[in-house]
């Protein structure tokens, strides 16, 4: 049992990183942190990427879970325990996060997109825009928004063309409906209402 525990650790760890994927994507990646991962960081991966606890790659298309995760872009299903870090999107067509994102504490994506569902213990944080649904145990920010803000506290975006639920619901532009008990809509001519609040 130990020897082919060996043998798997071995093909693993020096032989699958010499085999060539087309398109420079890896079927699978494990990563320790960013510096000791099976596949380098500027590699994609194509199918399973396992975070124990930390790993970090351009682009995941799959299914990508552990504790700790970072990318360019991330198409399937994201789940870590601790959460999701998507940054920095260089390209014109939107990249971010395009299906489900899961994160124990939470999601953050700077300068890019979310189209999907994005749950958190705590927070969902994406500068870019929103298209599907946020919800999140404190807090959830959003540059523009279409679809569902909840949270148990707050929720804030630029704008809104859906849904906002919250303690605390915060947008400059609104094309929908906010309960809770503070509604702030900055471009309204009754900016702040209690319970409901709405502009289409």
């Amino acid at each position: 049992m130990k020897i082919a525990v060996i043998v798997i650790l071995c093909f693993i760890f020096f032989i699958l990183p010499q085999c060539g994927w087309a398109g420079d994507c890896s079927p699978v990646q494990i990563s320790f942190t960013r510096s000791y991962q099976l596949i380098p960081d500027y590699k994609d991966v194509c199918g399973l990427r396992l975070n124990l606890p930390a790993g970090d790659n351009r682009n995941i298309t799959g299914i990508d879970f552990g504790f700790l995760g970072s990318a360019v872009e991330s198409k399937g299903i994201v789940l870590n325990l601790i959460g999701n870090f998507r940054s920095f999107s260089d390209s014109q067509d939107g990249s971010g996060t395009k299906g489900i994102q899961i994160g124990g504490l939470g999601n953050i994506q700077f300068v890019a997109d979310m189209k999907g569902i994005q749950l958190a213990g705590l927070m969902n944080l994406n500068s870019g825009d929103t298209d599907g649904i946020q919800i999140a145990g404190l807090y959830n920010g959003g540059g523009q928004v279409r679809g569902i803000q909840m949270s148990g506290l707050f929720n804030v975006a630029k704008s809104v063309r859906g849904i906002q639920i919250g303690l605390i619901n915060i947008t400059q532009e609104l094309s929908g409906i906010q309960v809770g008990l503070v509604n702030y809509i900055r471009e309204s001519p009754v900016p702040i209402l209690p319970i409901i609040n709405l502009k289409f």
